[in-house]
């Protein structure tokens, strides 16, 4: 790791030594802050690219536009950009939204952002120097709110930060657009990885659960659209033969769980520490809820959009939800899979209009549906199978991502140590 020359006390503990030559200055010393702003006597149909707080990502900086005309945006779409700009939230800072901008064509950024335009410094340099771990955790660390840390970017531009001569600049700007590229090409290629791993995963579970794993078995048409092409030996089922829908009412030991595509179905005690955040259990209307036992499957209010979910732990569920019980011949497990596979989540979806109406899911378009009849030595096989080989992409998967972690750290690593001065360049 090559060094500068010689080096001296910055004065400030966070940035510690740096380059003798190089200098501490509060960033409005070398920038101006939100120089233009969109006024109210803006043509109603000036059309421009709207960027907010959620659409900026400290790697990939913007990453998607949204398209308004003048009247129809919101209060908050008025800052104007220009190329070689800056822009760094001053609301929910933890999200650390800090972008460049290289293309200003009709961009308005939410007022949301501080607008750092480089006056005395290099815009590229400016743009590496305001995304370096140290600038962005001081940020954060000078916000104040809790629930909705925010600072004012009169507070953001007293921010004292290390500023390197002109040529010094510019060499480090050349020295990370390289480094960074090599970065962020190997993290795209492993994001096309994963989702290479995820269409595999959803194709493995496809296949196994309406064709089986048995690829000697011969076919036959099944007569029902979802289903297309099974087993000949298999069989197809109306619905309500397989499940019934449960009317059972709480027990009074039960535990209030929750449906969730994410977590599945769990306590609610459980959710909240999982989403680190409280929620008020209910106490009114108790009598109304349902019983739940291990292996009975929930209509949720979402699973036109993501399948059913089964439990694994006895309690209640609200009265909104469906309890499904399965009947004799049903291995849950192979259930399991079915009812979270696209194509059948695709043949529910078209018994009725919930994404127009914001209906709910009944048991009424459950029974719409009907299901594969198959063996039960079969439907534990399939299972079986699908457990093994989605445990077996799960875990590539989370290596590759505990891979992409790793270069994105190494990335902040990289910017933060060049452009403070601990790493020299050439």
């Amino acid at each position: 790791m090559k060094k500068y020359q010689a080096y001296k006390d910055s004065g400030i503990s966070w940035i510690g030594e740096i380059p003798v030559d190089w200098s501490i200055k509060k960033l409005k010393y070398y920038t101006t802050t939100n120089d233009e702003v969109l006024t109210e006597s803006t043509a109603p149909n000036y059309e421009f690219r709207y960027v907010d707080i959620g659409s900026v990502t400290l790697q990939k900086g913007i990453e998607q536009y949204q398209v308004f005309s003048f009247e129809n945006a919101p209060s908050r779409a008025r800052r104007i950009v220009r190329a070689g700009d800056v822009i760094v939230s001053t609301v929910r800072t933890y999200l650390k939204a800090v972008a460049s901008i290289h293309d200003d064509k009709d961009v308005i950024v939410s007022t949301g952002f501080a607008v750092i335009r480089p006056k005395e410094v290099d815009s590229r340099f400016l743009a590496y120097s305001l995304a370096n771990h140290y600038f962005v955790e001081m940020v954060s660390s000078r916000s104040t709110g809790v629930s909705y840390p925010a600072i004012n970017a009169s507070a953001m531009v007293n921010i004292k930060n290390v500023l390197p001569p002109n040529d010094i600049q510019k060499c480090i700007a050349d020295y990370l657009d390289r480094k960074t590229e090599a970065v962020d090409t190997a993290i795209s290629d492993k994001e096309k990885l994963i989702r290479l791993l995820e269409e595999q995963r959803t194709s493995v579970i496809c296949s196994a659960v309406t064709k089986g794993i048995d690829s000697t078995a011969e076919m036959k048409d099944s007569g029902n659209e979802w289903l297309g092409y099974i087993p000949s030996h298999w069989r197809v089922a109306p619905a309500k033969a397989l499940f019934a829908q449960s009317k059972e009412i709480r027990h009074e030991t039960d535990a209030q769980l929750t449906a969730s595509q994410k977590y599945g179905i769990i306590s609610q005690d459980d959710y909240m520490e999982r989403q680190n955040y409280k929620i008020v259990l209910a106490d009114k209307g108790l009598e109304n809820w349902k019983h739940v036992e291990p292996n009975d499957f929930i209509i949720s209010l979402r699973s036109f959009q993501g399948g059913l979910e089964i439990s694994y732990i006895p309690g209640c569920i609200t009265w909104h939800y469906i309890v499904l019980k399965p009947k004799a011949g049903v291995e849950p497990e192979y259930f399991k899979w079915l009812f979270k596979s696209p194509r059948y989540i695709q043949a529910l979806q078209r018994t009725g209009n919930f994404i127009r109406d914001g209906q709910d899911l009944r048991f009424s378009n459950f029974v719409q549906v009907p299901l594969p009849l198959i063996p039960m030595e079969e439907q534990k096989e399939i299972a079986e199978y699908l457990n093994r080989e989605t445990a077996r992409i799960d875990s590539i998967i989370a290596d590759v991502t505990e891979q992409i972690e790793k270069l994105k750290e190494y990335r902040q690593s990289i910017i933060s140590e060049v452009v403070t001065g601990k790493v020299a360049v050439e």
